[in-house]
């Protein structure tokens, strides 16, 4: 792991969960939809040793064209709505809820994609970092950000992903 004046470079090949995420993001990319990956996710992604099925990512509001674009290249990618169709995505988001996106047949991993909604996400969103994966971006909410959110959630799992010196990019 390297931290550069452009980001973060990590130099190990993507996972599975990894490759979801990349994969999603690389569809948000090409439809020029700013989003930032968020939660518990950024700690795994820097090494913490613990099992997630979901990755969080808040994105921009967009209208209903862009929500189709991004349904259909999401379907032609080989992804689907386990949760409700991937055509309901714009009515979904645009209630303030979670559309849940995982490869076609699967429940678990999925990506939980959701619009910002409050300052939390706005901060996430505004200040976002780019990572780069293997030789692929992605954009994560700033890494101070995610560990004060971490602490402020309170659970046990919350507690550790912050205070693990691998989620915050130092040795053990």
């Amino acid at each position: 792991m390297e931290f550069t004046d452009d980001g973060v470079v990590i130099d190990k090949p993507p996972n599975d969960l990894d490759r979801l995420v990349l994969d999603v993001v690389s569809i948000l990319d090409a439809l020029e939809i700013e989003y930032a990956v968020v939660s518990g996710y950024v700690a795994v992604l820097f090494g913490r040793s613990r099992a997630t099925e979901d990755i969080d990512v808040i994105t921009e509001r967009f209208g209903e064209e862009t929500a189709r674009a991004l349904a259909t290249e999401l379907r032609e990618a080989g992804y689907w709505g386990p949760a409700m169709p991937l055509s309901d995505l714009h009515e979904t988001l645009r209630d303030d809820l979670p559309i849940r996106i995982a490869e076609d047949g699967h429940r678990v991993p999925n990506v939980e994609l959701k619009f910002a909604t409050d300052r939390d996400d706005r901060i996430s969103l505004e200040n976002a970092i780019t990572v780069t994966l293997g030789d692929e971006p992605l954009r994560v909410g700033s890494l101070e950000f995610q560990i004060a959110y971490k602490l402020d959630m309170g659970a046990q799992k919350d507690y550790e992903d912050a205070l693990s010196p691998r989620s915050r990019g130092t040795k053990p």
